[in-house]
């Protein structure tokens, strides 16, 4: 379970990110990749180098990032979603084609490419590879969502079917089944409204809204994936705090902690708690990755533009993962 989204200021900033909703953690941590960084094509075995620097959450395996979602410098970000029983790769390299593992997808396309339409342009002439980075890490069902500073935004799903490049117009993802079918079942909620209903009356009986917040009576409110899609796309809508850089930093993470399974809400066949682990917000024009985790909730930054882009190694950063109270008195 995931969900990502994509929210505009007034004054003209565009932010991307996402809840990572799961139930462990994966040793995750926010690391800059600088330019010509040299990584493994693990299908092909052929050695790349990243054009663009970029900021991103993951884990570092044998030097080698695995990235959940990021950014690069020229305000290009993507997220990798679960697509649990939808997800479907190749089982062989295809001559001619990009071959790729699908956990280097993100990186491929943010060391490589400026804008979605780059992508666009680009990715079709990817085939994903059923192939594990190791005996430990076996290969994760996703899909993706890319989105710029342009606010152009799509979602790249492979099934069984076929490879889907989709264009996003409502600006969020969240997982099974597919992006299609999600908005498709938007339609079923276009009556929702935030303003309270008129006063009506049904035969002699006046009815009138009692309390408010009547407007929204059908909106669904679990964690089922076309539930927290629908309830996603609603708030960011409607969403009214957007001004500024900042006011629209606050309802980013507003939106992203309203559909954010807490401890005791969703618990695995196993009996694990699914949490929202962490909850990720990246400026495009700004180069900065904001997060929160479960257990902390101060939001920590990090400006890719700090760092030196054209360094030589990865640098990872601390996890703040302890919750941080601020004190007043």
């Amino acid at each position: 379970m995931c969900t990502a989204l994509t929210l505009t200021s007034k004054d003209g900033f565009h932010f991307f990110g996402r809840n990572m909703d799961i139930e462990y953690s994966f040793n995750q941590s926010v690391m800059f990749v600088p330019r010509n960084f040299e990584w493994e094509n693990n299908v092909s075995g052929e050695s790349n180098k990243t054009k663009y620097a970029l900021l991103g959450m993951g884990t570092l395996v044998d030097n080698h990032p695995l990235l959940a979602d990021g950014m690069n410098e020229k305000g290009l970000a993507c997220a990798g979603l679960n697509f649990l029983g939808f997800a479907h790769y190749e089982d062989h390299s295809i001559d001619g084609k990009v071959n790729l593992a699908p956990y280097n997808l993100i990186l491929w396309i943010l060391s490589n490419f400026e804008s979605v339409s780059e992508v666009k342009s680009a990715i079709e002439e990817v085939n994903l590879v059923n192939k594990a980075f190791s005996s430990s890490l076996p290969v994760p069902t996703l899909h993706w969502m890319i989105y710029d500073k342009n606010d152009e935004a799509i979602v790249v799903e492979v099934t069984a079917e076929r490879f889907a490049v989709l264009d996003n117009k409502i600006g969020v993802l969240t997982n099974q089944p597919t992006f299609d079918w999600h908005i498709i079942n938007l339609n079923q909620y276009m009556a929702l409204s935030p303003t309270q209903p008129e006063v009506t009356t049904w035969h002699k009986q006046q009815l009138e809204p009692i309390g408010s917040g009547l407007g929204l009576k059908g909106l669904p409110g679990d964690f089922y994936p076309s539930s927290r899609f629908v309830r996603s796309a609603f708030l960011k809508s409607h969403a009214a705090f957007l001004d500024t850089k900042e006011s629209t930093i606050s309802e980013f993470f507003h939106i992203l902690n309203n559909v954010a399974p807490i401890g005791g809400s969703v618990i695995t066949k196993d009996g694990k708690n699914f949490v929202s682990l962490y909850s990720s917000c990246m400026c495009l024009e700004d180069g900065v990755y904001y997060y929160t985790t479960y257990n902390n909730n101060q939001i920590n930054a990090i400006d890719m533009f700090h760092e030196n882009l054209d360094g030589h190694e990865i640098k990872v950063f601390e996890y703040k993962d302890t919750q941080s109270i601020n004190f007043q008195n």
